[in-house]
């Protein structure tokens, strides 16, 4: 099933502060998704918002990843700009989501949908990966909507989109008080307007939804071991020194050992032998690091192989996306001379752009600015 932030926060053109920096907003503070709704703007309006929100999201690592509302016809002149969006959401009446599939550039797309009833939650358009689950009480940004559905047909609904392998997403007029109903109901994320803006801090309001969610679905077994992915300078070392610790479980900080066992530093492994010696030694560490539970923390291309993702897999352990915000992590490794990949502002952030789809394939963890010793302690309470 596809892997959902606990909160997918939705732009609102009523709103006097231009889409495109509500998404920068919202990016800054550490959501690393967010739906483009672009209604009641005229459609050049949204096409012009819609570019600048793509174009400023590339040039920051992919981050955060833009979902556009309906306009299947906008996504695909991104497309054709080479500005291809994360997704598209259609609703009932929109282009059904296996039509959009056949567009070009948007093949690889996640397509969402808008359910509302038992007649649609079991017949979703095969090509969606996850879709709407709603609404769950009346909401002033929609009119017109179908009737709220509540805790008990939010669970109905959940149940038969999972039961279909789709990522359900609880919709409809939400706010943080909603999170345990909603998570407890069987939704993978909640989607919020009015409440995303409401507040000058929007980041904590991700982390409390994401801490009601590891309530409700422990993102981990006591006693697995824990694989945390990620880019470079996203706090991974810290973050597993400090969850080893209160798990009483070893660490391993997987590029460490690679360094001890070859005798050399990183740096110099890509200098005399370059990345694919490298690589080839991680995937021995890996494999070594994996006899037994422990907290491992991975290299930022590791997770990028297909071999280490099964192995992981196949040994138990839990595998955890820290994802920090590229341009957070930036500032942390810019030119560290023990970081041969992070001497080149441009090329890190690409790098971290195209690493991410593999990332994204494990449950995420979001900083929204708190420490290692925060995020661990919350994790393991």
């Amino acid at each position: 099933m596809l892997q959902l932030p606990p909160l997918y926060p939705i732009t609102d053109a009523a709103l006097p502060e231009p889409l495109s920096q509500q998404i920068r907003r919202l990016g800054a503070a550490g959501f690393p998704l967010v739906q483009f709704r672009g209604k009641p703007l005229g459609v050049a309006a949204q096409w012009e918002a819609l570019r600048k929100a793509l174009t400023e999201s590339a040039a920051n690592g992919g981050w955060p990843w833009i979902c556009v509302n309906d306009r299947a016809d906008l996504a695909l002149l991104a497309a054709q700009e080479g500005l291809t969006p994360w997704g598209v959401h259609l609703g009932q009446g929109d282009l059904p989501a296996t039509e959009a599939r056949r567009l070009p550039g948007l093949g690889a797309c996640h397509l969402g949908a808008s359910t509302h009833a038992p007649a649609e939650w079991d017949a979703v358009d095969p090509a969606c990966d996850h879709a709407g689950v709603g609404p769950f009480r009346a909401t002033a940004t929609k009119t017109g909507h179908a009737e709220p559905i509540g805790a008990g047909g939010l669970a109905e609904g959940c149940g038969a989109l999972r039961r279909q392998g789709l990522a359900p997403v609880a919709i409809g007029g939400l706010g943080v008080d909603d999170a345990n109903a909603c998570f407890a109901s069987g939704a993978e994320s909640m989607a919020m307007v009015g409440a995303v803006h409401r507040t000058d801090r929007p980041g904590d309001l991700g982390w409390t939804v994401q801490r009601a969610r590891w309530r409700v679905r422990p993102p981990f077994r006591p006693g697995q071991g824990l694989a945390l992915v990620g880019g470079s300078g996203a706090g991974k070392s810290s973050l597993g020194r400090e969850l080893a610790q209160r798990l009483g479980l070893p660490f391993l900080d997987l590029d460490e050992a690679v360094a001890a066992a070859a005798g050399r530093s990183i740096a110099d492994l890509f200098a005399r032998e370059g990345e694919p010696a490298f690589r080839r030694l991680e995937r021995e560490g890996l494999r070594r690091a994996l006899e037994r539970p422990a907290v491992v923390a991975l290299g930022g291309g590791a997770w990028e192989d297909p071999g280490s993702r099964t192995a992981v897999l196949a040994a138990g352990f839990q595998p955890l996306w820290l994802a920090e915000t590229p341009q957070r992590a930036w500032t942390r490794v810019a030119g560290d001379p023990g970081r041969p990949l992070a001497q080149d502002r441009t090329g890190f952030l690409a790098r971290w752009a195209a690493r991410t789809p593999a990332w994204a394939l494990a449950p995420v963890l979001l900083p929204f600015g708190h420490t290692s010793r925060e995020l661990a302690a919350a994790l393991v309470d």
